[in-house]
């Protein structure tokens, strides 16, 4: 295994050079303060009007009804609807800057084990002493994962590698790209990490579907990722079309759900993988 592992740390050089020199060629900047992505479309013009990945995948899920939802749970008292709103808004900032803290430091940690010399600009997070708490034995259970990762075989190619095709007009990045080889052949996995509340990856007797063609997905985060890193793994594949590597397989899709006492892993299914590979997404961009 030693010698696939320095097979693969070569490759992934080679396949880092590719994408940079790709990107120069697209003029594919993220702005990560302002969170804005630049790129040249088809005229070479440069634009700042991608469809980030995140958001595409809107588009085949109902929103959530907040106000619907928080008047419902008020029972109709309006005063009590607004103390709902805000309680939900203190909720999601909080979940926020957990989970910023926890992929900033599993991102340097990661990097660190490969002999990365990237830089990370570290976000802005504020977190007291119970959430330093709880993403302290997240990051625990993440670095667990790379662990394992690493007893694999896999080799890191990138974190946070900024993708975008003014083919498909869309950009993204995923958390981590690792590379595999199995049986002589290459290959490579996305992963993302997930800090939800486990309620949020459960199906309850009032849960729908995803929007058509996945409407055989129930309508909730878990899923919602499973087309997110799908499309992260369609745009490393266009990036990588003309290369030497344009026929690299894929090998996973692996959502990284971290809690508190331990991870757990969910493998997109290889259907919703060929639903987006197979999408025509002119009608969404």
């Amino acid at each position: 295994m030693e010698n696939d592992v320095l097979y693969l740390r070569e490759i992934a050089v080679e396949i880092r050079e590719i994408i940079k020199n790709r990107q120069e060629e697209l003029g594919l900047v993220f702005d990560e303060e302002n969170h804005i992505y630049t790129m040249r479309d088809n005229n070479g013009v440069v634009r700042s009007n991608w469809v980030s990945v995140s958001k595409l995948v809107h588009n085949f899920h109902e929103a959530f009804p907040t106000q619907e939802a928080s008047l419902k749970k008020a029972k109709g008292d309006v005063v009590l609807q607004q103390e709902l709103l805000k309680q939900w808004e203190a909720e999601g900032t909080y979940s926020t800057n957990l989970g910023s803290r926890v992929h900033y430091i599993l991102e340097t940690n990661l990097l660190k084990r490969f002999n990365f010399t990237k830089s990370v600009r570290q976000p802005i997070f504020e977190c007291n002493e119970e959430q330093i708490i709880k993403s302290d034995n997240m990051i625990s259970n993440g670095v667990s994962f790379i662990n394992k990762c690493e007893e694999k075989g896999l080799v890191l190619l990138d974190t946070e590698m900024v993708l975008g095709s003014n083919r498909l007009h869309i950009v993204g990045q995923p958390d981590v790209i690792f590379l595999y080889k199995k049986d002589n052949k290459l290959s490579f996995i996305i992963a993302d990490y997930k800090s939800n509340k486990k309620k949020n990856f459960e199906i309850t007797r009032w849960t729908k579907t995803l929007y058509y063609p996945f409407n055989d997905l129930p309508n909730i985060a878990l899923f919602h990722y499973h087309l997110q890193l799908s499309f992260y793994a369609r745009l490393l594949k266009d990036m990588l079309k003309g290369s030497k590597y344009e026929d690299i397989s894929l090998h996973s899709c692996v959502i990284v759900h971290l809690q508190e006492d331990c991870y757990k892993t969910y493998r997109v299914d290889k259907d919703t993988i060929n639903k987006v590979f197979d999408l025509d997404l002119s009608e969404y961009v």
